[in-house]
């Protein structure tokens, strides 16, 4: 048929010539941007995805750098702690060089000169070591979290304490006793209920409770033994003794390190009867700071016996706290080895949906030019079918 109104010829090759032309221009952008996805209409469940990718990725790299900066705290404040080890162990090699009977007051006088200079260069490297102008070993850092991760609460914790001249090998000197009363209260009152109950605060910590059940006790020495082999399980440094007028006697030295002090009262607990009704249990504790490294004087020979212990349990609290650093500075760089094979992985994922493939694309290119050219011209072809029926006038 012959029309000169309709070309249906022509439509089609303007439509096959904006085909080609919208492909042209999609390749293009594509290899100019090295972009699959450029926009939603590209691909909009892989523009979702891979933004996804992006914030795992991205989250990756600043995790990384997160463990980095708790490895670089961890170190900054395990050098200051060798230091701090180095004048521990001279001020006990002056305790023992002290102790010997060879040397006279003057002698002993000169060596603690020496020594109290040192208590003072340890206070100062407690007050002054800093990593970005937050001190580390002055007792204020506390428990900081470093988020390794990409997501919230990937954490990993690091704990510094005071590691000053006063804080070091400082404990509690605890004695005290329960009146008579109470113990024949707890003696009379036995239930499977039965607890005397004793309050603790560890230094820096939460308060806690060490119960001691007692069952079947008839006299104080029975309840002393009880309450002796719950302390010595739970390694708190107090003993309690049954003194002949039926009352119990605690003594001790919580020198641990950790600044365990026992609290000033005890109670008794039971499931509501009246076992120990109107009982009373009191504890009465005196509880003085023992020996710290600032308080060491080995102008004496039996000073820098003294001393010895002291600079020995000071440097145990300085190993620990560098055994810590060295686990969590191991843990961290396995931690930053972990989180690049995983940001290699998702960086290889994201490519796949995001990035064009050169190759592909560039054929795709190609065929549409091809198409282009072949298109203009069929369509300058149709353009001239309606001049057919002019030749037939």
């Amino acid at each position: 048929m012959i029309s000169v109104n309709t070309n249906v010829t022509s439509m089609k090759a303007q439509g096959n010539l904006g085909k080609a032309n919208m492909g042209v221009q999609t390749s293009m952008e594509r290899l100019a941007s090295g972009m699959r996805i450029n926009s939603a209409k590209d691909d909009a469940a892989g523009l979702q995805i891979s933004n996804r990718l992006t914030s795992q990725v991205n989250g990756l790299d600043v995790a990384k750098r997160n463990a980095n900066d708790g490895i670089s705290i961890a170190q900054t404040a395990e050098g200051a702690m060798q230091e701090s080890t180095n004048i521990l162990q001279r001020m006990r090699d002056l305790s023992l060089q002290s102790a010997n009977g060879s040397n006279s007051a003057k002698d002993r006088g000169a060596m603690q000169k020496e020594i109290s200079a040192l208590q003072d260069e340890l206070t100062r490297i407690s007050d002054t070591t800093s990593f970005g102008g937050q001190k580390l070993l002055d007792g204020s850092y506390g428990t900081q979290s470093f988020q390794v991760g990409s997501e919230a609460n990937e954490t990993i914790s690091v704990s510094l304490s005071d590691v000053g001249a006063d804080k070091l090998a400082q404990g509690k000197n605890v004695t005290g006793s329960i009146t008579t009363a109470g113990v024949n209260s707890l003696i009379d009152g036995n239930t499977d209920s039965g607890k005397l109950v004793f309050s603790f605060t560890p230094s820096g910590g939460s308060a806690g409770d060490v119960d001691v059940e007692i069952k079947d006790a008839s006299n104080a020495g029975e309840v002393a033994e009880a309450i002796n082999k719950v302390f010595k399980d739970k390694d708190i440094g107090v003993s309690v003794a049954a003194k002949s007028d039926g009352s119990l006697e605690i003594k001790g030295a919580l020198n641990n390190g950790e600044g365990l002090a026992l609290k000033a009262t005890g109670s008794l607990q039971d499931d509501g009867s009246t076992a120990f009704a109107g009982a009373g249990l009191s504890l009465t504790v005196a509880a003085d700071d023992s020996a710290s490294v600032n308080s060491i004087d080995i102008s004496t020979a039996a000073g820098a016996q003294s001393a010895v212990g002291v600079i020995d349990k000071a440097i145990e609290q300085i190993d620990n706290q560098r055994a810590d650093l060295g686990a969590v500075q191991n843990r961290m760089g396995h931690t930053i080895n972990n989180l690049g094979n995983i940001q290699n992985n998702v960086s290889d994922a994201r490519s796949r949906i995001q990035d064009v493939d050169f190759a592909k694309e560039t054929a795709q290119l190609t065929k549409n030019q091809i198409l282009s050219r072949t298109s203009s011209a069929m369509l300058s072809q149709a353009n001239q079918l309606p001049q057919v029926a002019q030749s037939l006038l």
